[in-house]
């Protein structure tokens, strides 16, 4: 069967090597890598008479010695005693003829303990052939030759008892034929001793593209007649190829003659696909930073030129065919406006006061291209300290400038945007300020006059104010009056409708809850109270909060503290409270329904807002100012409207006070095609039904008259979409709190 050969793995890596070298095809590639601090082995330079001008971090925690001890390695301990000449030897001859040197010796490390390593020296030179400066690479060995070691004292006992040894091993003559082979290899190969005898390479059944390079190399081996060893691979009696180390040791007789050979293979699949990743790893590493942009270089301090790689030559915009790098050529392409700064820079670097000095810089192409460079430079000292060279990488980072321009801008426009969005809130709650503040207090009549004397009297302080008055009166408008005219103008001002909440949420509503504090607590619930801190709370319909909750609004009326539902920590709030109420809240302090103390501390300042009947002389004004409102929101045009009209609606007892009316004139409005207003008249108490309302319980039998009727007109349905409590815009829950309050019932059967 046919079979292939390979060449040996150190023997073709060096070969390789020293021709790359020669060839200075690799050049670019070793540079690139004495500036990477952190390569995976110990490496260090030299200038061209041998003296050591950097060390590698790695290198210098190795030997836990500093460059100046290192430098003086044949005059101290750091080189075993039995290897001193041998070392010093190779590297002064290497140095004298300017060929690669590589040699194993014994080097103590920093614990103490010597080791071997492999100690591979390559000249870089310039493109007249002078060597510019030596690249050292030290590999620890240690372990493999001491494996090495074991492994020919092993040979050397499995000589006579071959069969026995779990490992694959044959015998064979002077001219390489099988004479005898182990029972594993057999097994292995799946081939008996006649058809391994029989092969012209029965060793191993190696891969045919491999078969006559190792079939030359061994007999090379047989001639010299030392051990040697071959990389080969085998193929299983599976048809599976895997990778073995072959070594062959001979057997000489008492005058040293070759009488047989033996071999031994290890398997070394592991290994070699292990070199295989570290192979594409290092092409990884070099196409990243190709990818990335990345260049390196090198100043000469003396003569002001270097070395450039091929990725830095594309970055700068040059052809590395035609151009010689120079300090001077890269000075070229930096920009008019940075270049005195990169000038700095570079005499910063060559003084080499800093060690690693970044800077940041642009460029312009031929074609007028601009690029940014960040680039970090290192010095590099010569034996007397004196800063010899400076090495370093420089990246395009034009992408990143780009992006971060963009972000900025965007950062810009959000900005604007947000003042643009502060100053149309602003705008628009100064529209919202003059809309509640006196613009929808319209009138004057002297009841309307007294209560604005109020408000200037007590917004400027912080005391607390009980608006009372019937439903429909504006007290809400009272309220937010009191609070733009107050220091707390610029802060929240937060509405609780009190009657509108269903009793068991309302404490969760005003003062919050912790997760977890009652059942559908899923997150924790800031309330109104903390919503409200610094500025103004308006408790509406102050008179319906359960009797058990008021202890706690007390609280923090007096105190200005509470504790969230579920929690025990208090929470502090600097709040001023409006309240308002269309109830007799002394009647329900008598019929014990309210706290007296909750009252008094209600009560510090009561303001009362007349109902729209006790002032009849601002019903035209309003009349005309909410007919006016909504014939702008239509789009409609009020120019007239009749004096029977106004006469009318001034003789009316307005049981629903402005909100009626301003009710009322939107319907008017809708009604009007015309430029004079119609109002429906039809709907409308005059005369003697002004007195009708006006006894002591006309607000209680006004709001009693408004929800019977909503419950005739739902046919008395309470709830859903078309229930009595979506007619008057109420909850289910407090529409049957003020039905049972005001002792309204369904109709008998």
């Amino acid at each position: 069967m046919a079979t292939t050969f390979d060449l040996g793995p150190t023997q073709q890596t060096d070969f390789d090597a020293w021709k790359l070298a020669d060839d200075g095809l690799r050049e670019r590639e070793r540079n690139l890598r004495l500036f990477v601090d952190n390569v995976p082995g110990l490496v260090a330079t030299m200038n061209p008479s041998g003296v050591f001008q950097l060390f590698n971090r790695r290198l210098l925690e190795y030997f836990g010695r500093t460059p100046e001890e290192l430098n003086n390695w044949f005059t101290s301990d750091i080189v075993h005693p039995d290897d001193l000449l041998r070392a010093v030897a190779s590297f002064t001859s290497a140095v004298e003829t300017g060929h690669p040197c590589d040699i194993e010796y014994r080097l103590r490390r920093a614990d103490g303990v010597y080791r071997w390593l492999q100690a591979r020296a390559l000249p870089i030179r310039d493109t007249e052939g002078r060597i510019l400066t030596w690249y050292l690479l030290l590999t620890d060995i240690h372990d493999r030759k001491q494996a090495e070691e074991k492994l020919r004292q092993s040979e050397k006992a499995l000589q006579q008892i071959v069969d026995v040894i779990p490992q694959f091993i044959d015998v064979l003559d002077t001219e390489g034929n099988v004479l005898y082979a182990n029972r594993m290899l057999l097994e292995y190969t799946g081939r008996s001793l006649e058809e391994l005898k029989a092969n012209d390479f029965p060793v191993i059944i190696s891969s045919p593209e491999d078969l006559e390079g190792l079939r030359d190399e061994r007999q090379k081996g047989f001639a010299r007649g030392v051990p040697f060893e071959l990389e080969v691979q085998s193929r299983r009696n599976d048809g599976q190829y895997r990778w073995f180390l072959v070594r062959y040791n001979p057997l000489r007789d008492e005058r040293g003659d070759v009488l047989r050979w033996y071999a031994s293979a290890t398997d070394i699949e592991d290994r070699k696909q292990a070199e295989e990743q570290l192979k594409r790893r290092e092409a990884s590493l070099v196409e990243a930073q190709r990818l990335a942009h990345c260049g390196s270089w090198s100043w000469n301090v003396s003569t002001r030129e270097g070395f450039w790689s091929q990725e830095m030559f594309h970055i700068l915009g040059y052809e590395a065919e035609e151009t010689t790098p120079s300090l001077a050529r890269f000075l070229e392409r930096v920009h008019p406006e940075d270049r005195p700064r990169v000038e700095q820079v570079v005499k910063q670097e060559m003084s080499g006061l800093e060690a690693d000095l970044p800077s940041d810089y642009r460029i312009v192409l031929q074609d007028g291209t601009i690029k940014h460079l960040h680039a970090v430079a290192h010095p590099v000292r010569n034996g007397s300290g004196e800063v010899v060279e400076v090495i370093g990488t420089s990246m395009d980072v034009t992408e990143q400038c780009l992006a971060r321009a963009e972000l900025a801008r965007a950062f810009e426009a959000i900005s604007q945007l947000k003042n643009r969005l502060q100053n149309e809130n602003l705008a628009l709650r100064e529209q919202i300020d003059q809309e509640f503040m006196f613009e929808e207090i319209v009138g004057s009549s002297p009841a309307l006059k007294g209560v604005l004397e109020s408000i200037q009297i007590v917004a400027p302080a912080d005391s607390t104010v009980l608006v009372q008055g019937e439903t429909g009166t504006g007290k809400e408008l009272i309220a937010r009056a009191i609070h733009n005219l107050s220091p707390r103008k610029g802060q929240a001002f937060v509405k609780v409708n009190c009657a509108a909440i269903p009793l068991g949420l309302l404490e969760s509503e005003l003062f919050g809850h912790e997760r977890g504090a009652f059942t559908g607590a899923i997150a924790q619930r800031i309330g109104r109270f903390e919503l409200a801190h610094k500025g103004t709370l308006f408790l509406d319909e102050v008179g319906d909060i359960p009797l058990e909750l008021q202890p706690k609004l007390l609280r923090v009326l007096q105190e200005q503290e509470f504790e969230r539902l579920g929690s025990t920590r208090t929470q502090r709030v600097n709040v001023r409270v409006l309240a308002a109420t269309n109830c007799s809240l002394t009647q329900m302090v008598a019929e014990k329904k309210f706290r007296s103390d909750l009252y008094y501390r209600l009560n510090v300042f009561p303001i009362v807002v007349p109902p729209l009947r006790e002032r009849c002389e601002d019903i035209p004004i309003l009349v005309r100012h909410f007919a006016n409102k909504h014939a702008r929101q239509m789009g409609r045009k009020i120019e007239s409207i009749p004096k029977e009209t106004i006469d009318a609606l001034s003789h009316y007892a307005w049981p629903g006070n402005i909100r009626e009316l301003q009710n009322l004139m939107e319907r008017a409005v809708l009604l009007s095609s015309g430029s004079s207003l119609r109002v429906p008249l039809g709907g409308i108490v005059t005369g003697s039904d002004h007195s009708a309302v006006s006894g002591g319980n006309a607000l209680e039998q006004a709001e009693r008259d408004l929800i019977a009727r909503a419950l005739r007109e739902s046919n008395w349905v309470v709830g859903g979409a078309r229930g009595a409590a979506a007619r008057l815009g109420l909850k289910r829950t407090s529409l049957a709190y003020k039905m049972q309050k005001l002792g309204i019932s369904g109709p008998t059967q």
